[in-house]
């Protein structure tokens, strides 16, 4: 049987690790059919914090260059179902490949905008305060880098719970982001002397039951010692690239807890899944919840676009979520 050839398609290449230098514009053949999987005509691709990750080969398992990034997708399928989607890589491409049973198809009352920042950060913040925290009704919680994309989405499921939470992340802009998505106090941490006090103050003498720590580095010895008797904290990520440490004896005599927390070690549960990303999806369709676009690119401005979540770049001083745009224009 003679063998078709696969058409051609534009994506983004890491070449090498590296900085976002590396990643190259290119035109290749759009991927080939797998069992399981649906070829998605992207639209718009999520920018993570993990793709940053993955281009310096700083990702937690071994990544293969050249690699085409991006794990998060809103794109239409070839019976015209608009869908969003979660990958391992590839979603920087006019085309990709989605396991069956990790897409959803987008309601009418959201865009593909609204999907894009939706799908992978908030799957991540509902899980984060419900299955790995198990966040309770009035309980004290503090989120680090609380204008960040996940920060926005746990700021709002959060208080939607009932519980009190504190904001915390660098620069006024950033922390007004927060208070006008409904947290109750703010904390600056440009500078971490004096931050352990700093995060117990804003909550008006409220022992701190829980936090949620996205940052890593000083923060995070700062938001575990500002925990009560038997609090807890959950770590995702880690934007600082510095992992910080804890004494073996300040974890046992505080009865405190560490939680780890790796999204695709969700993706078995299907179930869990699914419902999480319908009552998120719904909850923007009722005007519940919102995420601020930090900005949107186009395909050939990718570095760019990897530039705004690097800490210390200017424009990393924007709240809210980063994508590309990949259907070609401005809109």
């Amino acid at each position: 049987m003679r063998k078709v050839a696969r058409r051609q398609m534009r994506a983004v290449m890491a070449t090498e690790p590296g900085g976002p230098e590396v990643l190259e514009v290119v035109r290749v053949p759009e991927p080939e059919p797998r069992p399981d999987h649906e070829l998605v005509m992207v639209t718009m691709a999520g920018v993570n914090p993990a793709d940053i990750l993955m281009r310096e080969n700083q990702w937690l398992g071994p990544i293969r260059f050249p690699f085409v990034p991006g794990r998060e997708l809103v794109g239409v399928l070839d019976d015209g179902r608009r869908i969003a989607g979660l990958t391992s890589s590839g979603a920087y491409a006019q085309r990709a490949l989605v396991e069956r049973g990790l897409y959803w198809e987008i309601p009418d009352e959201l865009t593909d905008e609204d999907a894009c920042g939706l799908t992978l950060d908030g799957l991540t913040a509902w899980h984060l305060l419900h299955t790995a925290l198990r966040i309770e009704r009035y309980e004290v919680l503090v989120v680090s880098d609380a204008a960040s994309a996940v920060g926005c989405l746990a700021i709002q499921l959060a208080k939607s719970h009932g519980a009190f939470v504190v904001a915390m992340d660098r620069g006024k802009h950033r922390l007004q982001a927060a208070l006008d998505l409904g947290a109750d106090a703010i904390v600056d941490c440009s500078e971490t002397d004096g931050l352990i006090d700093r995060i117990r103050e804003a909550t008006g003498g409220l022992p701190i039951d829980a936090a949620l720590d996205l940052v890593g580095g000083d923060i995070f010895p700062a938001l575990f010692q500002s925990l009560r008797f038997r609090g807890r904290i959950v770590v995702d990520g880690c934007s600082s690239r510095n992992r910080g440490d804890i004494a073996f004896r300040d974890l046992v005599f505080g009865s405190k807890s560490i939680i780890g927390f790796w999204l695709p070690n969700l993706f078995t549960d299907l179930h869990a899944i699914h419902n999480s990303i319908h009552t998120i999806f719904a909850a923007k369709a009722i005007g519940a919840l919102s995420l601020p676009v930090e900005a949107r690119y186009m395909l050939d401005d990718v570095r760019w676009a990897h530039r705004t979540l690097v800490p210390g770049n200017p424009s990393h001083g924007y709240p809210g979520k980063t994508m590309l745009n990949m259907i070609g224009y401005y809109y």
